[in-house]
C-alpha cells in the first residue's frame, strides 16, 4: 500500500512536469500576410521563467518573450519593426535540478526531526515521496526558447520609388569602384547604412552583381559575412566604423572593404583598405 503511494506521488511528479511544457504561438500572420510582409530575417532568445502550480502563464510569457525578441530584433535590424509569427517553447532547465535538490534536504531534514534519525522506513520513503511531490505540484522552472521573424513595417510603395530613383547613381556609383579598386582585390560589401531596409538589400545585391560582372576582383560569399555578423553581433544595416569594418574585413580575408549609406536622396559609398585603413575611393552620387 505504502509501495503504491510513493509510485502514485511520483507519477504525480511527472505528469505535472509534462503537462506543463511550454509550447506557444504567438502573433501569428495569415499566409496572405506573409505574402506581402517585407520579413527581413529572424531573432531567438532564451530565458528562464518559473511556472506556479505547473500551470503556464500565456499571457505573461507571450508578452515576455515577445519584449526579450524586439530588444534583440532593435539590435540587430534597423528602421521601423515588429516581430511576428513568435514560437514559444520549454525544456528541462539547470534551476529546476537546484529547486527539486532544496526540496529534497528539506525533505530530508524534516523526516530526521519527524522519525528522530536517519533511517530507511517506509513511513519515511513516504515523507520523502510526499514532500518532493509537494515541491514538484507547486511549480517548475522551464529554459524557455522564443523565435519571431522580424517584419520591417516602412512604407513599400515609397522604398520602390526610392529604388527607381536610385537605380542611376548606384550604377555610376559602382563604375567609380570598380575603375579606382586595384585588380585581383578580395572585396567584402560589408554594409549600407538606411532605415530603409528594402533599399539597402537592393543596393548590396546589385553592387555585389555589378562588381563580380566586372571580372576583376575575388567577392567574399554573403554566407560568411553571414556567419561573422552573427559571431560578432554585427547590425549589417548599421552604421559600423572604420575600425570595426577593419576587423571584420580581417576576419573575412578582404583586402577592401565597402561600406556607405543612403540619406537625403543621396548615396555614398567607400571602399576602405584593410591593410592600411585608408580610403581607396569613395563615390556620392544623388538620385
Amino acid at each position: 500500500m505504502k509501495n503504491s503511494m510513493v509510485s502514485m506521488i511520483a507519477a504525480a511528479v511527472l505528469a505535472a512536469f509534462l503537462v506543463s511544457c511550454v509550447s506557444l504561438q504567438d502573433k501569428e500572420m495569415t499566409m496572405q500576410e506573409k505574402a506581402q510582409a517585407n520579413i527581413v530575417g529572424s531573432v531567438e532568445v532564451k530565458f528562464t521563467s518559473f511556472q506556479p502550480f505547473n500551470i503556464t502563464g500565456k499571457k505573461k510569457l507571450e508578452k515576455k518573450a515577445y519584449i526579450e525578441l524586439m530588444k534583440a530584433a532593435q539590435k540587430q535590424y534597423q528602421g521601423n519593426i515588429e516581430v511576428r509569427n513568435i514560437l514559444i517553447t520549454g525544456g528541462w532547465s539547470g534551476w529546476e535540478a537546484v529547486y527539486l535538490g532544496s526540496s529534497i534536504l528539506i525533505g530530508f531534514f524534516a523526516n530526521t526531526i519527524i522519525w528522530g534519525g536517519v533511517g530507511f522506513h517506509e513511513e519515511e520513503a513516504i515523507g520523502y515521496g510526499a514532500s518532493l511531490g509537494g515541491f514538484a505540484l507547486a511549480g517548475n522552472f522551464q529554459k524557455i526558447t522564443a523565435t519571431g521573424d522580424v517584419v520591417l513595417l516602412s512604407s513599400q510603395g515609397a522604398s520602390q520609388t526610392n529604388i527607381q530613383r536610385m537605380e542611376g547613381a548606384l550604377t555610376n556609383a559602382a563604375e567609380t569602384l570598380i575603375d579606382s579598386m586595384p585588380r585581383d582585390a578580395t572585396i567584402a560589401i560589408l554594409s549600407i547604412h538606411s532605415d530603409d531596409r528594402l533599399a539597402v538589400e537592393y543596393v548590396i545585391d546589385e553592387l555585389e552583381y555589378k562588381l563580380v560582372g566586372a571580372r576583376k576582383f575575388q567577392i567574399v560569399d554573403r554566407r560568411r559575412l553571414e556567419q561573422i555578423r552573427r559571431e560578432q553581433n554585427f547590425q549589417m544595416s548599421g552604421e559600423v566604423d572604420d575600425n570595426s569594418a577593419i576587423s571584420i574585413g580581417n576576419m573575412l580575408g578582404a583586402s577592401i572593404v565597402i561600406t556607405g549609406d543612403i540619406n537625403a536622396n543621396r548615396l555614398v559609398l567607400r571602399a576602405l583598405d584593410v591593410k592600411t585603413a585608408q580610403i581607396v575611393t569613395m563615390a556620392r552620387e544623388r538620385f
